[in-house]
């Protein structure tokens, strides 16, 4: 009787043993079962692309690139991201909600991509994004490359430098002085019979001969300051004589980067700074000429330059002493062989312009 009680006890508690652990056990596997399972994979892949996609876009103006500053914004949302997956407290809700935003954030991005103005008609774009070396890419399907060099202008011996540009990029510009000069080979393409000039320029001095683009200078077409600093173009034509007009009232102050345009054509000459026409002389008709023998050129208004004057009648070819460099530095050049509307060149500064 006492073994059977004793046996009967030893089962009671083994059984109330078991059960307790089976319990423990039983809330064990509930207690894991429980915990919410956080998928990343998909913000992780496409975290992934996303970084791909920002280290291999440039920011500038030419076709294909994005505005300045884009960049930086979509990398913000994307580093938040890279956070969030890092996280181990990071809840599904979050993971979900951080996709649309980085999805959000990309659809953005790519609304900021550059909007080719008149493509079909520009010839040559200089972005002097490079910043090293002595060649300068032409973005457009032309493919005229610039080469440094120096004139026998000023010193003789200058070369261009790269230099600041207008956001305070280092060597996002080039500064010229004392005869440095860039150096297109001649194409038919850059000596159209109309045509429109773009770019950014800091005049660091006053001359009447600050002369920082030509294609035979008078002879062909040149882009400069004058002495009061307005901005000024000379054109030879076919069959009307050389033209000389100046922007009549803009006048630019020194060591400050301004957007200046200009367009020949259509008995027009136009000019344009910071996207504003400032002033449109109608009494410039007839076509460019065309110009034989000489490249064009930055820094300078000539790629070749005489001695002396004794053979300009026959030759044409410059005598250094009529001949002008620029003091300063510029940026973001354009040719097109069209005459720009005001919105096309308006639009031009408002991709250019700093944010």
């Amino acid at each position: 009787m006492k073994i059977t009680k004793k046996i009967n006890m030893k089962a009671s508690f083994l059984a109330l043993l078991l059960g307790g652990l089976f319990l423990i056990s039983s809330c064990s596997s509930s207690s894991s079962d429980n915990v919410p399972v956080v998928n990343k994979t998909n913000l992780t892949t496409l975290n992934t692309s996303t970084q791909t996609k920002l280290d291999t876009s440039l920011e500038g103006s030419a076709e294909g690139q994005y505005i300045l500053g884009t960049k930086a914004a979509l990398q913000t949302v994307l580093d938040a991201s890279k956070v969030l997956v890092a996280s181990s407290t990071a809840t599904q809700l979050q993971i979900d909600n951080m996709t649309v935003q980085l999805n959000q954030a990309i659809a953005l991005f790519e609304t900021k991509k550059v909007t080719p103005i008149d493509p079909t008609n520009l010839v040559g774009q200089w972005t002097f994004d490079e910043g090293t070396g002595t060649t300068v890419k032409d973005y457009s399907t032309t493919n005229a490359t610039g080469t440094f060099g120096s004139s026998v202008l000023g010193t003789g011996t200058a070369l261009p430098t790269w230099a600041t540009d207008r956001y305070g990029n280092a060597k996002k510009a080039i500064a010229f002085d004392n005869g440095a000069k860039i150096t297109v080979p001649y194409n038919a393409k850059l000596n159209p019979t109309k045509m429109s000039i773009s770019l950014w320029i800091y005049a660091t001095a006053k001359n009447d001969n600050n002369r920082f683009m030509g294609l035979h200078a008078w002879n062909g077409y040149k882009f400069q300051l004058q002495g009061d600093n307005k901005p000024f173009f000379t054109g030879a034509t076919i069959a009307n004589g050389i033209y000389d007009r100046d922007d009549a009232e803009g006048i630019l102050v020194l060591n400050t980067w301004y957007h200046i345009s200009v367009t020949f054509g259509d008995g027009h000459t136009v000019f344009y700074i910071n996207g504003t026409k400032v002033k449109d002389w109608d009494n410039t008709p007839g076509s460019l000429i065309t110009v034989v023998g000489h490249d064009l050129t930055f820094g300078v208004d000539s790629s070749k330059y005489a001695a002396t004057d004794v053979n300009y009648d026959v030759d044409k070819i410059i005598p250094a002493a009529w001949g002008g460099f620029f003091h300063g530095s510029l940026d973001e050049i354009r040719i097109y062989k069209s005459v720009l509307t005001e919105a096309q060149v308006k639009a031009i500064y408002d991709t250019e312009k700093k944010p």
